[in-house]
């Protein structure tokens, strides 16, 4: 029997509200048939691209003015998509993202920013407030993408997944304000935007991680997400000894750190940096997953530890901190690269 057109809604494993066309008798609409022939390519191909990976459209885009919708018809018209076929992991998540940067009208860096590439940044709890995420729409923990320097587009190295409570207090925020923040609440108490002052802290320190010629020497207490791209070798140092902590022969590899100093004093200060860690790295065996991250990110926050990683760093200055870090032996389970410079922010496009 011949099925009528209709609308038919899709379940898809992650959670979202969209309808899709049967493509089984879809009338022929003259609409463009190319990237080419649209005033919004990249709408087009946005749509082309949904169609191609058996995605819905947005129930707000189903009609013929939207160029998703153009380019969603044009890929079914070409038969480029086939009936049936499994959404690949991390591809909703791309498209969705893809949505996200062409609804606010800001750069999207496709090179490297691929399924794959999204599917290493997922997270299971917030790097800010700490609370499980979810994929719930509209839960103050929805998992969101968020970039860290908002002067810039989406590119890979500065993007992080957050929680909608932490990533609306991020929006138009520079790492200069966000510190401000912490340190007002740290001393009138209370919360602001759903964050109390650590939290400020913590998503301050994030976007301190990407941001270049940042000159505090006061060690941050977060460790960098996944992919991230350090721009600060001080930065990269203290997670280098973070990551240490939680490893088996942690004292050894310290050793191997006042080896690599320059000068006797630099060797004191790594010393008596490493004394400082000893009584928090001994309880870390005593927790694991999550747990073991947040304890390794509020270690940072003792006096003492804070104390004795300034007199380090001023120990260090004028030395080479990227030469430094090559010397090092990489934390096992880690995949360390350097960048040259100009390579560090690849892809970022920065917005006027």
């Amino acid at each position: 029997m011949h099925k009528p057109n209709a609308l038919r809604r899709v379940l898809p494993a992650e959670p979202q509200t969209d309808l899709l066309f049967e493509d089984s008798a879809l009338p022929v609409l003259p609409l463009p048939r190319s990237a080419e022939a649209v005033s919004d390519p990249a709408g087009w191909q946005l749509g082309y691209d949904h169609a191609l990976h058996h995605v819905a459209l947005p129930a707000a885009h189903l009609h013929p003015a939207s160029p998703l919708f153009q380019g969603f018809h044009a890929a079914l018209q070409t038969g480029t998509s086939p009936r049936q076929r499994e959404v690949a992991a991390g591809t909703r998540s791309w498209l969705a993202l893809r949505l996200q940067a062409w609804q606010e009208g800001l750069p999207f860096e496709d090179q490297l920013l691929t399924p794959h590439y999204l599917r290493q940044l997922r997270r299971s709890h917030c790097p800010v407030t700490r609370a499980a995420l979810h994929d719930e729409l509209n839960h103050p923990q929805q998992r969101t993408w968020a970039r860290l320097r908002q002067d810039l587009g989406y590119a890979a190295g500065h993007l992080v997944q957050l929680g909608r409570t932490a990533a609306l207090a991020l929006a138009g925020r520079t790492a200069h304000q966000l510190q401000a923040t912490a340190e007002r609440l740290a001393q009138q108490g209370g919360s602001e935007a759903g964050l109390d002052d650590a939290a400020w802290a913590r998503l301050a320190a994030l976007v301190r991680l990407v941001t270049p010629q940042d000159g505090r020497l006061d060690p941050l207490p977060v460790l960098p997400p996944n992919r991230l791209r350090l721009l600060n070798p001080q930065q990269a140092l203290q997670a280098w000894v973070g990551r240490q902590l939680a490893l088996s022969g942690w004292a050894a590899r310290g050793t191997a750190l006042h080896d690599a100093l320059p000068s006797v004093p630099a060797r004191q200060a790594a010393h008596a940096l490493w004394a400082a860690l000893a009584p928090h790295a001994l309880r870390l065996p005593q927790h694991d997953g999550v747990e073991l991250l947040w304890r390794l990110e509020d270690l940072w926050c003792e006096a003492r530890v804070q104390r004795r990683w300034v007199e380090l760093l001023q120990t260090l200055r004028g030395v080479d901190l990227e030469a430094l870090l090559l010397k090092l032996p990489a934390p096992a389970g880690c995949h360390v690269e350097h960048h040259a410079e100009e390579g560090a922010t690849e892809g970022w496009v920065e917005l006027h």
